[in-house]
């Protein structure tokens, strides 16, 4: 079983559905959950759930619906800030409902991967995990290694090991090789501010 938070309209879902008995499917802007429901729908073991994940007490949280459906995020910086590759994309406030990864587990199980792909808000996300499980993939991108050096010391803490690294996003690919989470800095240290993205892998 599968986790992709950060569903986005299902193209992670669907490369990925014969590689797992089944997948949890997660979409936080209503709009666009309505186009993964559409494009899962012939897929039984896909289930689409409409939910922001992340570490909130809250039962609603704020949420920033890009124009670009692939760009909206909780991180309000990602659409705001100079810093972002993503600056000045035209975006409204919506409210979606949250959920954390530690309740998703205690719903459907522990996962054999939970991939992460939530623009900006991947701390928020994976702060709501309180356990080391099985493996975890997160996108990281060259203007936030403040973000994904959090997420690495988090998981780190959480007692993750074995590190990777993969450039740009393919949706099938998996990791050959791992190292250590210092290997992995370094790498992130030398990129350019708004040039490389991909994912990163915790094993």
């Amino acid at each position: 079983m599968f986790f992709d938070i950060g569903a986005n309209i299902g193209k992670w879902s669907l490369a990925n559905v014969d590689n797992a008995s089944k997948i949890i499917a997660i979409e936080a802007v209503p709009d666009t959950f309505i186009k993964l429901t559409n494009n899962t729908c012939n897929h039984s073991k896909i289930t689409c759930l409409n939910y922001a994940v992340c570490n909130n007490d809250e039962e609603y949280v704020e949420f920033y619906n890009c124009e670009a459906d692939t760009l909206s995020t909780l991180n309000k910086d990602w659409l705001d800030s100079d810093i972002s590759r993503f600056y000045k994309y035209k975006y409204n406030i919506i409210t979606c409902k949250t959920i954390s990864i530690d309740k998703l587990i205690e719903m459907y199980g522990i996962p054999e991967l939970i991939k992460v792909d939530v623009e900006g808000g991947e701390f928020d996300c994976i702060s709501s995990l309180t356990q080391k499980v099985n493996k975890i993939c997160f996108e990281w991108a060259s203007e936030t290694n403040d973000i994904t050096f959090k997420c690495l010391d988090y998981l780190h803490g959480l007692g993750y090991e074995e590190f990777s690294i993969q450039f740009e996003d393919y949706y099938t690919y998996r990791p050959s090789t791992y190292t250590d989470i210092h290997s992995i800095k370094d790498i992130l240290n030398q990129t350019t501010p708004k040039n490389e993205w991909g994912m990163i892998w915790v094993n």
